[in-house]
């Protein structure tokens, strides 16, 4: 899938006998009250709903063993969705071994019913400003643990330093 200069999301792929396709992706909405249905470009959807078509492929190709490297995951999605997209790939990728390495700054993905604890890590930028990256599993913390309260409250480090960020926007 490509996405032109304009934004619409454009299908490419190879048909049986070998000629190339290019299909503008499309979606399509039933007008209110009418059986009609109007057709709208990837352009013209909420930033979530293209965001959600370009995690598709990812889906798609989940019969064989794959590493997909997904960068702000949540970005414009619904916390519930973020979540729901782990459940269905750990789901479709049960009998393969496919991985997902995603980034994300969701704090309800930090949830031991959905990621062991040596899935979840953390990076952690210091004053000179290097990245540290280190597991949860680290810290040990029990399966009944809020690890997105602890999380949020510092407990695991990886909280954003803003003392000598300088935010004047008032100029």
């Amino acid at each position: 899938i490509l996405t032109d200069s304009d934004g619409a999301r454009i299908m490419v792929s190879i048909d049986e006998i070998g000629n190339l396709r290019a299909t503008k992706i499309v979606t399509k909405h039933r007008v209110k009250d009418k059986e009609s249905m109007v057709s709208l470009g990837i352009e013209e959807e909420s930033d979530g709903t293209q965001r959600l078509i370009d995690l598709f492929p990812a889906m798609l190709g989940l019969t064989q063993d794959q590493t997909y490297i997904i960068d702000e995951l949540d970005r414009s999605l619904h916390p519930l969705l973020s979540q729901r997209f782990f459940e269905l790939f750990f789901q479709m990728t049960e009998k393969v071994g496919s991985q997902l390495i995603v980034t994300t700054h969701e704090s309800n993905l930090l949830n031991l019913d959905l990621l062991r604890r040596d899935e979840i890590w953390f990076v952690e930028k210091n004053n000179d400003g290097c990245s540290k990256i280190y597991s949860l599993e680290e810290f040990a913390p029990r399966y009944d643990n809020d690890i997105r309260k602890g999380y949020l409250k510092g407990r695991f480090g990886a909280i954003p330093l803003l003392r000598h960020a300088e935010l004047d926007w008032a100029k």
